[in-house]
């Protein structure tokens, strides 16, 4: 087809507004000559070796199929990729494509561009499925495990009928409300966006303004947990009823979109760039809100309140950001300010009761940069940054949680402060083509806290509430990090880069924060003269963290026991070697092995209480073991591809993917060893393709996916996945 045909001077027509010239000075639109081609697809599919219909398998997930029958296990189904394509003498003016995976995994985009303007939009509908075999593993279903029926593991549960002492807190899933194992979200995302350029305003100035958003429809797996005042009790020494309803789960629907809009705005007066971006983001939950009295109406040992679970508020996001950018001589010196504002739009039915409607978060952050080369052959760089999130929402708010006190069993962040810098500099020595640069940065980050200290009032003493010192939450954290970046070139083609780092921190807020940090990251990589390439790299980083500790305390009072630390130690390592190896003009080769290892430890400390209690109660602290979670998983590629003719083309692509270790040693692994102590499943992916063009406007694709997924510890979750495609590509 040409430029004349009907399709092409519609699509013509729509590109008019945003391919025309700047000014009515400027010479005729350069004509548009439109391309494009249609893919009618024919899909046949088929999930084997699973438990049925009625059970997500593992490779369903994120690769979910449903055939023309609504059979989601084996079927076919139509679907079909469309490009269309208009170009003059410059550039794509207009760009269309839409690829389509099924009903349930499509995606398409348009793009438009001319000297002025610039037009882009997109979709995108994507379907996961959860709930699925995850079930068979769960705690609520262990006795099929271990053949007893207190709905968890023996070491682990409290006999029904047990007394309310200071045992049988641990873990307890006692049931499954939702009723089924199918759950399915589906999720949209569009965009679109407008691209103002310098040639039309005859200046340096741009502009842009973008359009973003996202729906998810569909339902979940939740659990809740209740005790305390929400559960009968029958007193000191008597059954815990309570206890055989605490962990639950319910079937809940998700229903939400998020819509942002933004502008970009950037120019440059003077000298100096200035840049600002700002944007404003609302979220929407429309899905039921769940409150205890839903559970209590078919749980009559549950006490009937309009306590959320699982709120989801509403909210809006206003964010604003502006940078500016200027130069002095060989100095370039850079800064920004941000500032936003998060706020609560909806309150859940307890929050209305009570008269709350205020939650806000500020954030205000600000940085400068600057950077000179005054030094010849040394370029110096140093650089601040602050942030200070600000907590704005009520406090405190009494009877959200209890009648008699405020909203917390434990810690409320007021605000969190972070102040960063450093300084780094650059060397090119003449050994090898060498770059070296040597930086240090520092972090400073201080949280306000408020403990909570009087939920229920008590006599000579505090109420139930979690304290300082059975936490290990701490204001303070400072660190310093020395890092080493290098790059060489050896010889022609050769590429060598080394990036070693320690970080070292006297204070840690958090148990996840690193008091120590060993970095090392290496890669090497030839390019030969015949077009083959070669790479390999290795990473490792070891964390260690012995800065927090928790302690024990006596009844009804502050003073703390024999501090016990939470000494943490991880290690992560990975390295792998790849090549690509063109045998010839026609035949290319492509293969990888890639390793990699996550080490992790630490005390596993048990109470006999639950925190929150430990004020009318004493709470003691004590090793249990230092469980170990250490995993390898090993990754094979082989692709390759075969040009056999200027019609004909193979392809075909293999993956294997190998995990084996074991998530938990000791007291832990004894006492679930079915469910925590073992990791061991391969995955085999091979995908075949061929290509025929019977003639310039005609191609024949096909394609076959196979897939297998082994579980050596969990048997009932082996499955696999084959498909076969057919394609008939029509251009014009």
């Amino acid at each position: 087809m040409n430029a004349k045909t009907p399709i092409n001077a519609v699509l013509a027509a729509v590109t008019t507004l945003a391919v025309s010239p700047a000014s009515a000075a400027d010479s005729a639109p350069e004509s548009i000559v439109f391309s494009g081609e249609v893919t009618p697809k024919l899909y046949s599919f088929d999930y084997f070796k699973d438990t049925g219909p009625r059970r997500t398998q593992f490779l369903e997930r994120y690769n979910y199929q449903e055939g023309g029958s609504n059979d989601s296990r084996s079927g076919l189904y139509l679907d079909a990729d469309l490009r269309i394509v208009g170009s003059n003498e410059k550039r794509d003016v207009f760009v269309l494509e839409r690829q389509g995976f099924g009903a349930y995994n499509h995606r398409g985009m348009l793009k438009a561009n001319s000297d002025t303007l610039g037009l882009a939009g997109y979709y995108s509908n994507f379907r996961t499925s959860t709930g699925g075999l995850n079930f068979l593993r769960s705690p609520g279903v262990v006795d099929q495990v271990y053949g007893v029926g207190t709905g968890t593991a023996p070491a682990y549960a409290t006999p029904v009928g047990a007394a309310n002492t200071q045992t049988g807190y641990a873990a307890r899933f006692n049931n499954d409300d939702s009723a089924q194992t199918l759950f399915k979200v589906d999720r949209t995302s569009y965009g679109l966006g407008l691209a103002l350029k310098p040639t039309l305003f005859g200046t340096d100035f741009t502009a842009a303004l973008n359009y973003d958003g996202y729906k998810r429809d569909g339902n979940r797996f939740a659990t809740y947990v209740l005790g305390g005042s929400n559960v009968t009790n029958a007193g000191a020494g008597a059954p815990d009823l309570g206890t055989q309803q605490r962990w639950r789960g319910f079937n809940m629907p998700v229903d939400e979109k998020m819509n942002r809009y933004t502008v970009n705005l950037s120019g440059v007066m003077g000298g100096v760039t200035l840049a600002y971006d700002g944007s404003v983001e609302k979220f929407e939950s429309q899905a039921r809100k769940f409150t205890i009295a839903d559970p209590a109406t078919v749980q009559p040992l549950v006490i009937t309140s309009i306590n959320p679970i699982h709120f989801v508020p509403d909210s809006t996001l206003i964010a604003n950001n502006l940078r500016f950018a200027t130069r002095f001589g060989s100095t370039s010196v850079a800064a920004g300010y941000g500032l936003s504002i998060l706020e609560q739009d909806s309150f859940s039915a307890q929050q209305r009761t009570l008269g709350y409607d205020t939650g806000k978060i500020r954030t205000d952050s600000a940085y400068l940069n600057v950077s000179s080369s005054a030094i010849n052959g040394v370029g110096l760089e140093g650089f601040i940054k602050y942030n200070n999130r600000d907590n704005d929402s009520s406090f405190p708010v009494v009877g959200l949680i209890d009648p008699a006190g405020d909203q917390t069993l434990g810690v409320r962040i007021n605000s969190i402060k972070s102040l960063n810098y450093g300084l780094a500099a650059t060397f090119r020595p003449s050994v090898w083509k060498t770059t070296m640069s040597v930086g240090w940065r520092h972090e400073d980050k201080d949280r306000d806290l408020t403990w909570s200290t009087a939920r229920i009032p008590l006599v000579g003493g505090v109420g139930n509430v979690i304290l300082p010192q059975q936490s290990f939450y701490r204001e303070q954290s400072k660190s310093d990090e020395l890092y080493l970046s290098l790059v060489s070139r050896p010889m022609q083609g050769m590429i060598l880069r080394v990036t070693p780092s320690y970080l070292w921190a006297d204070e840690t807020g958090l148990v996840a924060e690193p008091e120590k940090v060993f970095g090392l990251k290496t890669k090497l990589t030839y390019t030969a003269s015949n077009g083959m390439l070669a790479s390999g790299y290795y990473n490792y980083r070891d964390r260690k963290n012995g800065n927090n500790s928790i302690a024990s305390n006596t009844a009804g009072a502050l003073p703390t026991g024999t501090p016990l630390t939470q000494d943490m130690h991880g290690t992560q390592q990975s390295a792998g070697a790849s090549l690509n190896m063109p045998v010839s003009e026609w035949i290319n080769t492509t293969a990888s092995l890639s390793w990699m290892q996550d080490d992790f430890t630490s005390y596993y400390l048990r109470q006999g209480r639950r925190r929150f209690e430990a004020p009318n109660n004493a709470i003691s602290f004590i090793f249990n073991d230092r469980p170990e979670y250490k995993v390898d998983t090993h990754v094979l590629t082989l692709g390759g591809n075969w040009q056999v003719n200027d019609l004909l083309r193979y392809n075909g692509d293999y993956a294997y993917s190998k995990s084996k270790g074991h998530a938990a040693t000791g007291a832990i692994a004894l006492a679930l060893p079915e469910i925590d102590e073992r990791i061991n499943n391969t995955v085999h992916t091979l995908t075949l393709g061929v290509d025929y063009e019977i003639s310039k406007k005609v191609k024949l694709k096909g394609a076959y996916v196979y897939e297998y997924y082994s579980d050596q510890v969990y048997h009932d979750m082996t499955s696999g996945y084959h498909a076969l495609m057919f394609g008939v590509t029509l251009g014009f």
